[in-house]
């Protein structure tokens, strides 16, 4: 047995001397000595089993000296300290762990008041858990948003530690891929079954050397092969099904890491190669088989239709090179699904134009690897699925500046659907746009997209007259209430300007780099994930602007649309102002894309806020669910 705490000894000195090494602190940390507990609520939760690889410091400072940061020891063998683990170690082999230790949880981390010896003993034996009296510490200052504050809602109904996310979201999340809510307790049955299949998953992780949370790494896993599969199928194929989830995985973790592509690729001169190894060789009796999928049916929907144009102008610029085919009405994940399944099975390329279809995306990418996946959204991290959109908020940058030279009150307005990733930038943009032309002019924001709001209603009491709507009219009437309009002394609606976004021209490039064997430049060797945020300066989108307005005022346009496209004129470069706080100073350049496509404030010129997720319509929650910024989150 002494040679058992040599072992352990040297498994502690080891541990020590590299975390000198690396600068972290090679002792137990002590909860003492970073929290105050008078800050803090206490809940005894009782005796219960923990992961043993939760359990990572000691309450007070007595005992902190005699380990490592791994619990290991560091006190040589003939010490009392050292003849205590190994009768205590002797007594585990023989009788197994008897009595529990006794500690303090904090955001989701234990910490040792007794039983320090049999922690370091049983992570000395790799015990997976032990048996511990746990009192929780809630700090004062937890907000809701907070993941700890999620896991304890989790906590509630399934009393389980193993689960820990990194994100709040991830607990909803995991909850609904199992048909449970966080509000009614789960089946005592079930609880143990999650217990069982997330060591089973352990087990397999720890062998396929898989990095970072291990929590997320089993809810993606899940939500890719399925819950009742995990439960039965061998280590090694679980552990085949982490390898392919590897590269999702480190995204996940590294969600700054976004590869965006502001223009499409040029095409390099090709070196000479074996063209035997560019497979496939696609050509009329093989020709690049596409699907479309569409969430909404084509004749009822102007996005869709427009998307489907796109599809068919593919078919009469290469002809015979390619063949494509759509779904459309994919009103649900179950008639997604299958109508994943059906276009993985017969296609080459694949794409989803909502951001809502992502996920069920990116579950047939990780499952179809050589099918090439695109989904119509912006900032939502994948490795199998690269993502398009379009930079609307150059569009809406000139439509604002055109709003200002269109109204004599100073007050314009922006009808905004949804809180979603870039839609915040196309908002701002209108906003500043405004204020280049008049440094008076106020901005009021309306949501389309929330319950009970009448904004045309609301317009009218405020005295407006022009405002910018939705961007398409819609389909099977002759409204021109789209684009920016203008209320007319006679009370009709004056479409004054309006972005279109060249579908076909986009889905030509994004083909062409596949049949000219260039798809693969984009990643030029890295692992990122690809989006493409193409805009005026590819093509793929214009401003359509009214010969009734002045000379003057389309001249102006024009003028800006070009510098726009030149790259000499930016709406978020030098300061830029949110309503109570400076985001950047004027000696400062372009915003980073990530931080127009994740923008979450509003120029200090808008009157207005960002709706609360409860507030939004059913469609508004299912894409904030997916791709809503943190704001809007927040207020969920």
């Amino acid at each position: 047995m002494r040679d058992d705490y040599e072992k352990a000894r040297k498994l502690g000195e080891k541990a020590f001397q590299q975390a000198v090494h690396e600068g972290r602190h090679p002792y137990l940390p002590v909860l003492d000595e970073f929290l105050d507990l008078k800050t803090c609520s206490r809940i005894h939760i009782g005796v219960m089993n923990i992961p043993s690889n939760l359990v990572i410091g000691t309450k007070t400072a007595g005992r902190q000296n005699a380990f490592a940061c791994n619990f290991m020891p560091l006190l040589e063998k003939e010490t009392e300290f050292g003849l205590k683990w190994s009768a205590l170690y002797e007594s585990q082999v023989e009788e197994g762990m008897r009595d529990a230790i006794v500690c303090y949880e904090y955001l989701h981390y234990f910490y040792v008041q007794e039983g320090n010896k049999r922690v370091s003993v049983a992570n000395y034996l790799k015990m997976p858990s032990i048996a511990a009296d746990i009192t929780r510490l809630v700090p004062a200052d937890l907000k809701e948003t907070d993941a700890y504050a999620q896991f304890l809602k989790f906590f509630a109904v399934c009393p389980l530690y193993s689960i820990n996310f990194t994100k709040g979201e991830s607990y909803k999340e995991f909850a609904a891929l199992l048909g449970k809510d966080l509000k009614t307790p789960w089946e005592e049955t079930l609880v143990r079954r999650i217990d069982a299949a997330f060591y089973h998953f352990h087990e397999a992780a720890a062998l396929s050397g898989l990095e970072g949370n291990e929590s997320d790494a089993f809810l993606l896993y899940i939500t890719v092969y399925g819950f009742d599969r995990l439960r039965y199928e061998s280590t090694a194929i679980i552990r085949k099904n982490i390898e392919a989830l590897k590269k999702e995985l480190k995204v996940q973790a590294e969600s700054e890491n976004i590869k965006v592509k502001e223009n499409p690729q040029a095409k390099k001169e090709a070196p000479l190669i074996d063209l035997r190894k560019i497979l496939p060789v696609y050509s009329e009796s093989r020709p690049l088989r596409i699907s479309f999928l569409y969430d909404e049916k084509t004749e009822e929907s102007g996005r869709a239709y427009d998307h489907e144009v796109g599809r068919l102008y593919l078919n009469k610029k290469f002809g015979s090179l390619v063949k494509t085919q759509c779904f459309e009405d994919l009103t649900d994940d179950e008639k997604l699904r299958a109508a994943l399944e059906k276009a993985s099975a017969s296609s080459d390329m694949v794409f989803t134009v909502s951001p809502a279809m992502m996920k069920e995306t990116l579950k047939a990418a990780i499952l179809h690897p050589e099918v090439k996946y695109l989904n119509c959204s912006v900032n939502l991290s994948a490795n199998a699925v690269r993502t398009y959109d379009v930079r609307m908020y150059e569009a809406k940058f000139l439509m604002g500046a055109l709003a200002a030279m269109s109204t004599d009150n100073h007050k314009i307005s922006y009808i905004a659907d949804y809180p979603i990733f870039g839609n915040i930038a196309s908002i701002n943009a209108f906003a500043i746009g405004a204020s280049l032309i008049d440094p008076q002019i106020k901005v009021y924001l309306a949501w389309s997209g929330v319950h009970d709001q009448d904004w045309l209603k609301e317009l009218e009491y405020l005295d407006i007259n022009v405002f910018a709507a939705e961007d398409l009219p819609s389909l099977g009437n002759d409204s021109t209430i789209y684009g920016l309009c203008r209320r007319e002394p006679d009370g009709t609606i004056a479409n004054l300007a309006a972005p279109v976004i060249n579908w076909t021209k986009y889905y030509e490039l994004l083909v062409s780099s596949v049949l000219e064997a260039t798809w693969s430049q984009d990643k030029e060797g890295e692992e990122k994930p690809i989006n493409y945020w193409w805009g005026m300066s590819a093509g793929v989108m214009d401003l359509t602007v009214s010969s009734r307005l002045p000379y003057s005022s389309i001249k102006m346009i024009q003028m800006m649309q070009e510098s726009l496209i030149q790259g000499t004129l930016q709406p978020f470069a030098h300061e830029l102002r949110a309503a109570d706080h400076l985001i950047q100073k004027a000696s400062a350049g372009r915003l980073r894309n990530e931080d127009i496509i994740r923008m979450d404030w509003l120029n200090e010129n808008i009157i207005g806020v960002i709706p609360e997720y409860t507030r939004l319509s059913e469609g508004g929650k299912k894409l904030a669910r997916v791709s809503g910024v943190k704001a809007a989150k927040e207020k969920g």
